[in-house]
């Protein structure tokens, strides 16, 4: 395995926009997350960097989509969160914190971004973590307190409910002691083009901060599983790469610069898929090392699949780092034939079954449902109408497919 000794490459990556290796054209980006890795950077494999903004300045915020719960923390910089053992929703009155240095912290999922660390403890539905389904309004009556240590010091705070056919949700906060309480009404509905609204418990205000959904990968700070000197896995704060919602990568290890063969695993639709763990500190010369025999493949939103290696990790003095891309894969989806008034999927996002219909009652052909690596997983007959079971499918994208001797069309099938 080869190792980039960044302390002495640093500076002839950066000269760099373009270069040619071994007969391949690949592409340089530099970029800086600022020092202390203050910045986040919302980066797209065909465009670059598309906005580095401050982490500071908010912290939670709630997935966008009507009917989600999920609702994270700002854990990159420092917010922390702690369910209140002491008594529901009823105590809000009386909050006792005595011991509040034993309790467990409650992080973001390291692999899903609606897994927030509101969402710890959900045992699904209608249980989401901090409130509970109610069957006959459609809204999520929240049932739980916490204590969150916020950029403006200690709160206690309740969120009271969403209302999923308005997507608002009301929340209720306070200092310990119960002064400077608020309460708040956050309408998601301008913010849907986006993964999250975020919001600040100090300033009392939302904060647009996220750009449209054409991002590839987020270069942050969050919490995942490290191991520690004992060689246990536990939480811990770490700086990498975090993938789009429903974007989808693939991880190989101890690989050639020539390797190519990003369709040999699956693509997965984890958060975390690419992470941190391709750099690692040399307490021996003191210098971050990149290892450059690990490729990753990232497939864009336009299905394009790009071939990503690390060159370069400055550290925290300057949060400068450098990255090597180029496509191995065009997509194929743009040469299928395409009427998106033949066939209709619906639910889509999907979890339990799917419903296929065909506005053409005649049509006589074959439907075949294959993941984002392009593997066969379902295939059958099809006439006028189909329903699927889709208990047995993994969560993640896949593209739907049906055609005979006349057509051909695929469409895309998010299932959760």
């Amino acid at each position: 395995m080869n190792k980039i000794y960044t302390i002495f490459i640093g500076l002839l990556i950066v000269s760099f926009s373009s270069v040619v290796a071994q007969n391949r054209e690949y592409t340089v980006d530099t970029m800086s997350m600022s020092p202390l890795y203050a910045n986040d950077i919302f980066y797209s494999m065909s465009e670059g960097e598309i906005a580095n903004i401050p982490r500071a300045g908010w912290d939670i915020a709630f997935f966008t989509p009507a009917f989600s719960a999920g609702i994270i923390i700002n854990e990159g910089s420092g917010v922390e969160l702690y369910s209140y053992p002491n008594g529901d929703t009823s105590s809000w009155a009386h909050v006792d914190t005595a011991g509040l240095s034993t309790w467990t912290p409650l992080y973001n999922s390291p692999e899903y971004w609606e897994d927030g660390a509101f969402n710890v403890g959900a045992l699904g539905h209608p249980d989401y973590g901090w409130g509970i389904y109610n069957m006959v309004t459609h809204s999520v009556i929240g049932d739980s307190l916490y204590i969150i240590n916020t950029e403006s010091g200690y709160k206690k705070l309740w969120i009271v409910n969403k209302i999923s056919v308005e997507n608002t949700y009301h929340i209720r906060y306070a200092n310990l002691d119960g002064s400077d309480e608020m309460t708040s009404s956050i309408d998601v509905n301008p913010y849907t083009d986006k993964n999250f609204i975020y919001y600040s418990l100090g300033t009392h205000e939302k904060i647009d901060r996220e750009p449209a959904l054409e991002w590839d990968l987020l270069f942050t700070k969050y919490i995942d599983f490290t191991e520690d000197m004992s060689g246990n896995m536990s939480e811990y704060l770490v700086t990498g790469a975090t993938s789009n919602v429903d974007h989808f990568a693939n991880k190989f290890t101890e690989v050639g610069v020539d390797f190519d063969d990003w369709a040999s695993k699956s693509m997965d639709s984890l958060k975390n898929t690419v992470g941190y763990d391709w750099k690692s500190f040399n307490m021996s010369t003191f210098s971050w090392e990149v290892d450059d025999s690990t490729a990753f493949f990232v497939k864009d939103s336009e299905g394009d699949v790009y071939k990503l290696i690390f060159t370069y990790w400055a550290g925290m003095g300057s949060g400068d780092f450098a990255l090597n891309k180029e496509v191995v894969s065009a997509s194929a989806i743009g040469d299928i034939t395409k009427n998106e008034d033949v066939i209709s999927l619906y639910p889509n996002p999907a979890s339990q079954i799917l419903n296929i219909h065909m506005k053409d009652s005649q049509f006589d052909g074959r439907l075949i449902i294959s993941d984002i690596s392009g593997r066969l997983v379902y295939q059958s007959e099809i006439n006028d109408a189909q329903v699927i079971d889709l208990s047995s499918f993994t969560r993640g994208l896949y593209f739907v497919t049906i055609s005979n001797q006349n057509f051909k069309e695929s469409q895309k099938l998010i299932i959760k």
